[in-house]
């Protein structure tokens, strides 16, 4: 049994995904499934690490101001 969300029900809400492929030093930004940037670079691990935590930071200030 598989379980789908209904994306018009979402209001707002967007999902995020941030690949890092080290064997082609590419960093992959999807948005609800989308592709919206692609980049690639010598430093794609610590670019990897900095896009985490800027989404891991939004998230949380997100969450606070739910909670509130």
């Amino acid at each position: 049994m598989v379980v789908q969300m209904d994306p018009k029900k979402i209001k707002g809400k967007e999902f995020f995904t941030i690949e890092l492929d080290l064997a082609k030093n590419n960093v992959t930004l999807f948005v609800n499934g989308e592709l919206r940037n692609k980049i690639h670079t010598i430093k794609s691990e610590k670019l990897f690490d900095r896009m985490l935590k800027i989404a891991k930071l939004k998230f949380l200030k997100m969450r606070d101001q739910v909670e509130q």
